[in-house]
């Protein structure tokens, strides 16, 4: 009898830490993401979103299918590293409807994830545009495409590829700008024929790249020229990141299916134009290389892309 009433206590310990422990797998089941949140959806149509569970972005869905690149031989404004126009075959992917924001790019800089050796967070004279409540809404800009690709990956997402941003703004029939072929208007993007000449530099307000009038808009302006999936401000506002390696030749050696860009590189690819281009640079063919004189432009941002689940 004494052995048995000596071994209850530890019979009882043992029952105890088993509740706790049942206890402690249940809570985490219910704080934990599951995988099934997380899941990136199938992108099979045109008109289908979805939210990010982690950043809160809406994604636009690109169907697969093939769409010609690149610019036509016949194309004047066109310079010689838009060309060959080529037929380019993609899988289904998710981007971003718009581009990433200064609140959602504050987001990962606190998470410590996003690490950008060029970006005003602080000044004694003005509030930083990356920092001012009024330009939460607006495009980070952000001179470095590997904190742009960071960024990304701590989103869930990546980089788009050039092919992928170019079907995503020019949709399929070969257009030249995101809304057609009409020329471009200011209510349909962002660009230098809409600088507001009459406004007078503020030696106090938020200062946009090398100016001190900040000439963006929010990521969700520009709704008239939305490309045919749905995809805002892709001409105009800022030149966007993507992540091929910049070569002014490769369209001679591209593959036709899912092309990533050049094996290495000096420079990374811009895409877009942004708030001081001029019309030729709204083009959906248009190029730019990342080298070092494109940051006096002070208006390069980025906007992500995921692969689609497959059906």
């Amino acid at each position: 009898m004494q052995e048995k009433k000596r071994l209850q206590p530890s019979r009882i310990f043992l029952q105890i830490v088993v509740i706790f422990l049942l206890i402690t797998i249940s809570c985490r089941r219910n704080i934990l993401p599951s995988t099934e949140t997380n899941r990136v959806p199938t992108c099979t149509e045109i008109g289908q979103t979805w939210t990010s569970p982690v950043d809160g972005v809406v994604l636009i869905c690109v169907p697969a299918g093939g769409f010609l690149m690149g610019a036509a031989e016949t194309d004047k404004q066109a310079h010689d590293d838009e060309k060959p126009q080529h037929w380019v075959d993609l899988d289904a992917f998710w981007i971003d409807r718009t581009e990433v924001t200064n609140a959602n790019f504050a987001r990962c800089i606190e998470a410590g994830v996003c690490n950008p050796k060029i970006y005003e967070l602080s000044a004694l004279t003005y509030t930083p545009y990356a920092v001012h409540q009024d330009y939460r809404s607006f495009p980070a800009l952000l001179y470095e495409a590997d904190v742009a690709a960071a960024y990304c990956q701590w989103a869930g997402r990546r980089l788009p590829t050039e092919a992928e941003w170019e079907k995503a703004a020019r949709g399929m029939d070969g257009r030249n700008y995101p809304w057609g072929n009409e020329e471009p208007d200011c209510t349909k993007a962002n660009y230098l024929e809409c600088k507001n000449t009459t406004e007078s530099l503020d030696p106090t307000g938020p200062k946009c790249g090398y100016s001190s009038i900040c000439r963006t808009t929010m990521v969700d302006q520009y709704v008239t020229g939305a490309s045919p999936y749905g995809a805002l401000n892709m001409a105009g506002n800022v030149w966007e990141w993507v992540a091929d390696w910049y070569s002014p030749t490769y369209y001679t050696r591209s593959p036709t299916h899912n092309p990533t860009g050049p094996d290495e590189g000096e420079f990374r690819v811009r895409r877009g134009g942004g708030a001081k281009s001029i019309e030729t640079d709204l083009r959906v063919t248009a190029r730019a290389s990342g080298q070092g004189h494109h940051y006096f432009d002070g208006q390069m941002g980025f906007r992500c892309a995921v692969n689609s689940a497959t059906p």
